[in-house]
């Protein structure tokens, strides 16, 4: 099983994923940004990540961690029985539709556009969308995670795109850090980072 990575991006999820499942895999960091690079990803876009496993190739991050999550059903991070795998699915709806969208547009603002290209009216419209989908989000005292006693796939993609939110100095409440360092304190996102980072 090979994994095309790219540091610094949404591979660490894919990575995290596979080291939560105790899977055995290949990383392969790509030249992203270099036409020339000897290191390409074979998808058809040249985008990552990516995976190969075997006959089957998969891209997308969310479709790449729920074939991953199928093929390793030992592990609890996607759910057997519908009702879980139903909470599971929603927080990685909103997680992907709802959280991530004016935070990654807030991120490429704040890391990726040099500051004398920055919009202030564009950063705070995203400042206040962001703000207004994290408030959104509620911790049950009785779950030791977002959809349950269970680490799952949603908490990889909420607690990673939280992390974003950090970054890009938005105002996170105390209960949500500790859900973030929680998450991120896991052997498998350390190992996952490290992986990602090489």
């Amino acid at each position: 099983m090979k994994i095309y990575t790219y540091p610094r991006s949404r591979s660490l999820r894919v990575l995290w994923a596979l080291e939560e499942a105790g899977a055995t895999y290949e990383s392969v960091r790509v030249d992203l940004f270099n036409p020339a690079a000897d290191v390409k990803s074979p998808h058809p876009l040249g985008k990552v990540p990516f995976l190969i496993d075997g006959k089957v190739s998969v891209s997308e991050t969310l479709a790449i961690c729920i074939y991953l999550c199928e093929k390793h059903k030992n592990r609890s991070l996607y759910p057997a029985s519908t009702e879980e795998k139903a909470l599971v699915n929603s927080w990685l709806s909103f997680a992907i539709s709802d959280l991530e969208p004016p935070i990654w547009c807030l991120l490429k603002q704040v890391v990726f556009t040099p500051a004398e290209q920055r919009s202030t009216d564009i950063m705070n419209y995203l400042r206040n969308e962001a703000g207004k989908v994290i408030s959104q989000i509620r911790f049950k005292p009785t779950q030791a995670w977002i959809a349950g006693n269970n680490f799952t796939l949603a908490d990889i993609f909420l607690a990673h795109t939280l992390s974003w939110a950090k970054v890009c100095g938005l105002e996170i409440a105390k209960e949500m850090d500790s859900y973030i360092l929680k998450a991120m304190s896991r052997h498998a996102f350390l190992k996952a980072q490290q992986v990602n980072n090489l």
